[in-house]
Order: structure tokens, then sequence, then C-alpha cells
């Protein structure tokens, strides 16, 4: 609702991780460079570790978006399966890719009705063989190795880990024929380093981990959301705003979103044209439950909200009505 009012031509702090918006702090860069490396040259076995809310899965829709158009790209997000799930996930994404493998005994028809029945028939050793055959045969010819890309990845069972680990058994003489990246939390390095996963451990070939932003990372990334967003104020959010929405939010790109969206709204509802400290601080208190100093800016009702949409005042006048009804509830 506040997007015309700032001139805006969409959510410049929308919760989707849309690869558009991908902002390049200095660990974001390093974790792109090496993953991006990683799967350049064939290296199998890959980690994306970090926190909640620091953009791992923005992170990677980025690097899937500067693939190859060649590359099959197997997206694993529901990390609460077995084995064989995982197995029937990934060649249900190779079907349909690349449509079902044929042989000399049958032709498999093409659609996913008829493409999942038939793997849900394959026991587990069929599955893996059917599997290798895939990624060994004449599809994958003259294509770079299948992507597996598993979010979550610390919410896998250590059977399911293992199978992630004997799947990246098969490589030709030059290179991996499978290529794996798990992307997690700071728990999948604490389970990884189980003693039962030394020989997964031992496979990994590229370690990227995302950190929190600093405070001037956090001002360019404020910055680089509003004028992807079009807008022409690079001041929008005055510096006593964004120093108090990085403490508040600790770095996490995340939390940064969702205070800056508050702000925009409380800013729009008061009738400002800028987002000042105060206004932070307001937000912060709303969405994060925490009292600090200085929160004088009383928040409109959604009655009042509604009223400012519909009015074609000028900032000043906004600003006069809140003005208004505050005396009138301080009278009252």
């Amino acid at each position: 609702m506040y997007e015309s009012y700032f001139g805006l031509t969409g959510n410049p702090f929308g919760m989707t991780p849309d690869p558009q918006c991908y902002f390049q702090s200095e660990s974001h860069k390093e974790a792109y460079a090496g993953l991006t490396y990683g799967i350049a040259e064939r290296r199998g076995l890959m980690t994306l570790v970090g926190e909640v809310g620091t953009g791992k899965t923005t992170l990677l829709n980025a690097i899937i978006d500067s693939l190859e158009r060649s590359t099959v790209i197997i997206l694993v997000r529901h990390t609460t399966v077995d084995r064989e799930e995982l197995l029937r996930i990934i060649l249900h994404n190779l079907y349909a890719s690349q449509g079902p493998r044929q042989t000399k005994t049958r032709r498999c028809q093409v659609g996913s009705t008829l493409t999942d029945s038939r793997i849900a028939g394959l026991s587990r050793i069929e599955l893996i063989n059917e599997f290798y055959a895939f990624v060994s045969g004449e599809f994958m010819a003259d294509q770079p190795p299948p992507l597996l890309i598993i979010d979550e990845a610390q919410n896998l069972s250590v059977d399911v880990l293992e199978e992630v680990r004997l799947l990246t058994n098969l490589e030709d003489p030059k290179s991996k024929m499978l290529q794996v990246i798990l992307a997690g939390q700071p728990e999948l390095e604490d389970k990884l380093m189980r003693t039962d996963l030394r020989q997964l451990r031992q496979r990994i070939a590229v370690s990227a981990r995302l950190g929190p932003l600093s405070p001037a990372d956090t001002g360019a990334y404020i910055a680089f959301r509003l004028e992807h967003a079009g807008c022409n104020a690079p001041d929008l959010f005055r510096k006593a705003a964004v120093d108090a929405i990085w403490a508040a939010s600790n770095g996490s790109p995340r939390t940064i979103n969702v205070l800056c969206d508050h702000c925009l709204v409380n800013a729009f509802a008061t009738g400002m044209g800028e987002v000042e400290g105060r206004c932070a601080r307001e937000a912060i208190h709303d969405v994060l439950c925490l009292q600090l100093k200085d929160t004088l800016i009383r928040k409109p009702g959604p009655y009042l909200v509604a009223y400012l949409e519909s009015q074609g005042e000028s900032s000043d006048e906004k600003a006069a009505a809140v003005d208004e009804e505050e005396r009138g509830d301080r009278v009252g």
C-alpha cells in the first residue's frame, strides 16, 4: 500500500528468494565464487552453511540462474525423506528433464503419471541401477553432470546422507558424474562431524559459509533493494534508522526485510517522506517486541491508514491529520 506513496514500482522487501534481488556481501561473494567454481570444475560434493535468514536459498537461485541451460537441476527442499524417497525424487527430476531412459527390451512412455508409477514399483537397488544407467548413458554424454541441490540438509538422516555419498561414487576417469550441494544451517556442520559420516565429510571439495551483514553492508543492502524497486531517493532510510535495523536484526537479511517493510508502512501511515531513527525503533518494537529508547511515534489505527490511503493529501497534510488524531486521544 506504500509503493505508490514512495514512488516504487514494486515491493522492495519481499520475502521470496528472488535471484534478481541477490545482494553480494563479502561472504556472499565468496560463497558464490566457491560454489560456481566447484560446479564448473566438477568437484563433486559441496556444502553451503548459514544461519536462518542469511540468504542461502536466494544465493542458490542465483547460482541456478547462472548455469548452462543444459544443466539438469535436481532441487530437493523436502528433507524429511528416506533413502528410497530421495532416489525417487532424483529419478523423477531426471525423467522430467530428459524423458525416461529407453532400454532395448522396453520403451518407456513419456508422461509423469506413467513415469512415477514405474519409479514407485522399483526396489532400492533397482532405483540405484536406474540412476547409474541414466547419468552414464547417452542422455548425459554431451551435457554437464546433473546438479543435486538439497536445501535444509541439516534435517537429513544419517542414512540419507550416506546414500548421497554413495551416489557421488559414480565418476569417470576425469570427473564426477553427479554434483551435489548440501545447503543448511550450522547444525549441518555439526552433523557432518559425526564419526559415522567421516567418509562423506572427506569428500567435501568446497565448503562455503554465509555470515551476517555488517553495518555498512546493511545500508548498501537496503539501498540495493530500494533501487531494484525503482526508488529514486537513496537516503530514504536515514543512517540512524539503518543502524537501529542492523543492531536489531543482527545482520540477518530476512529480518532486515521484515523491519524495513514495517518501517515503510509506518512512515506512509504517518505521512513521513523518509524513515528516521524513531520510525525504525517503533518498527523494531512492533515486530520484535524490543522496547528501545525514544519510541515516540504513535502508530495510527487501521481506520486512519485507510483514510490516509484514500486521500490525495500532501505529506504535510497527512502529518497534520496524525497530530490532530493524537491530540484528540490525549484530550479524551
